[in-house]
């Protein structure tokens, strides 16, 4: 993957489309259906206008048939680190292998772009979530996220971390600001 033209061919035969205007309601749909009670049109938005490597998002296809939406994002106050942003993979091309290659292409595109040091998932922890099984496959490290906890308010989060260049360090719970961020979406009806 990368950014220059409109698609990129990968190691696994998956083509990534770069977001942008053309598109965007494509990659929407995919979102406000797998996230129904997140989803996030701003922050699409502003990725097909505002595209950079590192805060970009791509359409998968297999030959012409659209398959989910993978993206990274950053936090600009931890410049080691970039993260998988919105990643699924539509329901019909589940449980066929396509999530692993996916999350590795992803990985290897941050890989390539040479300013990384860690990629990192951040996600909701729920008994039996498919997606966590493919995390603890490919991410070689897990811990539980409590810092935004509270006396009344488990979030269930955890950080995925993998090693792009160096040493893989954990991320110790350092504060990201999730509980602000999903306070919005759901205040503003995104």
């Amino acid at each position: 993957m990368r950014l220059e033209g409109d698609e990129v061919k990968s190691q696994y035969g998956l083509n990534y489309v770069l977001l942008d205007k053309n598109n965007l309601n494509f990659a929407y749909e995919i979102q406000k259906n797998t996230w129904s009670n997140e989803p996030d049109y701003e922050n699409l938005y502003d990725k097909a206008i505002n595209t950079k490597d590192d805060n970009c998002f791509f359409l998968i296809y297999t030959d012409k048939d659209l398959i989910g939406i993978t993206g990274v994002d950053v936090f600009r106050e931890y410049p080691d680190t970039i993260w998988l942003d919105y990643f699924t993979i539509l329901p019909a091309y589940r449980r066929k292998g396509y999530g692993e290659k996916v999350l590795k292409d992803t990985i290897n595109y941050c890989k390539k772009l040479n300013r990384f040091r860690y990629f990192r998932i951040e996600t909701t922890y729920y008994k039996d979530r498919p997606a966590l099984f493919l995390y603890d496959k490919v991410m070689p490290m897990k811990e539980n996220y409590t810092k935004e906890d509270t006396d009344t308010l488990k979030n269930n989060t955890i950080i995925y971390s993998y090693s792009l260049h160096g040493k893989l360090k954990l991320w110790n719970n350092k504060y990201l600001g999730l509980k602000k961020y999903y306070d919005r979406l759901t205040h503003d009806g995104l």
